[in-house]
């Protein structure tokens, strides 16, 4: 949802477009760098919305998606209404509302991140919220009128799921079904823990004890539909590129969330969304977004 290029004339000019950050305001253009990254998109409503950056020189079309990376220069036009958050290198977000047309100024560039971003999956665009997040509030009908019930899935499970053992909180939401449901799950066919009368379609099991082995984790509906998924519990998590393991900052832990969410076909999505938990709960909106792709989005492939 965004492209463009500023005409930089002197260093006055390039400590106001600092200063500036995102501005709407015409503005002359010319080619910029194609690796100017300045920042990653966090949020955009509507979520159903097709917004895209208009980029130079060759001025391509750009979707605007939860993950993509915004250049220098890139220009969006957004209509009453609308809004784009974009998170910046710096940490901080500008937050774009129309009706207008932005264009975004250099405010320094993304750094080695770039390159986790660049290519994220299309689990974590806002797509899958109209359908994933409208049915987890409870409540809702378990299926349209003259359509069968939807069989239970769970996105964060993927086949053969992992997490680093020890004491730890399982986050879990699904599509499918008829509530009230019921999650279990078992250890050696034994129930280590069990959670009923669960009217919406998420839930966070807290403190599970989780020695080194392989655990099932399994839903049940009102109608007794059945989701049954393995969860192995290792010794230690994967190895996080060395670009990424020291960077501390927000961009950075991001970047490491995105990289466990996609490695080894998604079985490492539990310890992405744990990676995500303090960023989210400060508020962070693109912790926030991908975390939402990393629980209900579609799994990698």
């Amino acid at each position: 949802m965004f492209r463009g290029w500023i005409a930089e004339t002197g260093a006055a000019f390039a400590m106001q477009a600092a200063a500036m950050l995102l501005l709407g305001s015409p503005v002359s253009v010319v080619a910029a760098d194609e690796e100017s990254g300045v920042g990653v998109v966090a949020e955009y409503r509507p979520a159903s919305a097709r917004f895209s950056f208009t980029r130079a020189p060759r001025g391509e079309a750009v979707p605007v998606r939860i993950g993509t990376v915004v250049m220098a220069g890139d220009r969006v036009a957004l209509p009453a209404g609308a809004t784009l958050v974009i998170q910046l290198a710096s940490g901080r977000t500008s937050k774009l509302e129309g009706p207008k047309t932005h264009t975004i100024a250099n405010t320094g560039p993304l750094g080695k991140v770039k390159a986790f971003f660049a290519d994220i999956s299309g689990v974590f665009d806002d797509e899958f919220r109209q359908e994933a997040l409208a049915g987890s509030r409870g409540g809702e009908q378990c299926a349209a009128e003259g359509e069968a019930v939807k069989a239970i899935e769970v996105p964060i499970l993927v086949p053969d799921a992992r997490i680093v053992a020890g004491n730890r909180d399982l986050p879990l939401a699904w599509r499918g079904g008829c509530a009230p449901f019921v999650v279990t799950v078992l250890a050696g066919g034994q129930a280590l823990l069990d959670r009923e009368s669960i009217e919406g379609r998420q839930v966070r099991l807290d403190d599970v004890p989780l020695a080194p082995g392989r655990y099932s984790v399994v839903i049940t509906d009102a109608d007794g539909r059945r989701f049954e998924g393995a969860l192995e519990a290792t010794g230690e998590g994967p190895a996080l590129p060395a670009e990424l393991a020291s960077d501390t900052s927000s961009l950075g832990v991001i970047a490491q969330a995105v990289w466990l969410a996609e490695h080894e076909r998604g079985r490492w999505r539990l310890e992405s969304f744990e990676r995500l938990r303090p960023l989210i709960r400060s508020g962070d909106p693109l912790a926030g977004s991908i975390g939402d792709g990393v629980l209900w989005g579609a799994s990698p492939r």
